[in-house]
């Protein structure tokens, strides 16, 4: 498990669009000692964005006759050609589903609190307290607290550094804030209480919606999946957006009326169960954005 990584940086305003742009137009960018004052970032700045790109699956590392390069993945493509500068939720949706589900360990702290942590309401120092014992109990190894409590404060101002209304030049927001998955509020007794938030499924978008059911590790050969498991299992609707069962029943009837992919109900030993169809998640994807 990987602990802060990111340099104490949460991912910025344009940050995304600068990374991908960068590795398109030179392989070898995040091994050139200057290139930090190409994309006018800082070292540590640099290192962060590179960590994050990493993280949401779409920059892997090669060796290309003896040499190290960094290519985009096939999702880093899509997104690079469609919606590079972070202005789509669904897009958003996506690439928080990929942090979360943390497949390369790049995450731990964010696989922890949305498919982990179960409290929807706490303090900032129970918060930690909750991360650090869960730690223990996890790793072999020792873990600086210093490290955990930057991953909880970087957790934080992920999904709540919101742009400032009276600042149009503003670049120091995170985008995620836009999800609206989680709220700090300053409390009487002087530390911030950590809310999670229930989206409208609208919010999320139904397309990053269904690309994360095709997607999931859960979806079995016979393509059906129960909605007990994509409210309650990891990696899937209500744990990594904290929507109730109700929220996931209403995104997944509108999805039946889908123009080209429509899923089915289908009822089985008593419990609801939805079929898929043959389609990729990729291939799911890429016909949404050809579409619109």
């Amino acid at each position: 498990m990987a602990y802060a990584r990111h340099q104490s940086f949460y991912i910025r305003d344009k940050w995304f669009s600068k990374g991908l742009k960068a590795v398109k137009q030179n392989k070898r960018f995040f091994f050139n000692e200057y290139a930090f004052e190409t994309v006018g970032l800082g070292k540590n700045m640099l290192e962060s964005l590179k960590y994050w790109l990493f993280a949401f699956d779409v920059l892997e590392e090669k060796t290309v006759e003896g040499q190290r390069i960094h290519t985009l993945t096939e999702l880093g493509e899509i997104l690079f050609q469609n919606d590079r500068l972070l202005q789509k939720n669904e897009t958003l949706a996506i690439l928080h589903y990929h942090l979360v589900m943390n497949r390369n360990d790049y995450s731990t702290v964010f696989d922890w609190y949305f498919n982990r942590y179960r409290e929807t309401s706490v303090s900032k120092p129970d918060l930690f307290s909750s991360f650090v014992t869960w730690v223990s109990q996890n790793e072999v190894k020792e873990i600086s607290e210093n490290s955990l409590k930057r991953d909880i404060d970087c957790l934080i101002q992920f999904y709540t550094k919101a742009p400032d209304d009276n600042d149009p030049e503003d670049g120091m927001f995170s985008p995620f804030s836009k999800l609206t998955l989680m709220k700090s509020e300053r409390s009487g007794e002087g530390f911030d209480t950590i809310k999670k938030i229930i989206p409208e499924p609208n919010a999320i978008g139904i397309i990053s919606l269904y690309y994360i059911l095709l997607n999931s590790d859960a979806i079995p050969e016979d393509r059906l999946i129960s909605v007990d498991e994509i409210v309650n299992g990891d990696n899937l609707w209500g744990k990594i957006f904290n929507l109730s069962r109700n929220k996931v029943v209403e995104a997944l009837n509108i999805l039946t009326n889908h123009e080209k992919y429509p899923i089915e109900y289908v009822r089985t030993n008593n419990l609801d169960y939805i079929k898929l169809p043959m389609i990729s998640s990729v291939e799911y994807i890429k016909s949404e954005l050809l579409k619109g």
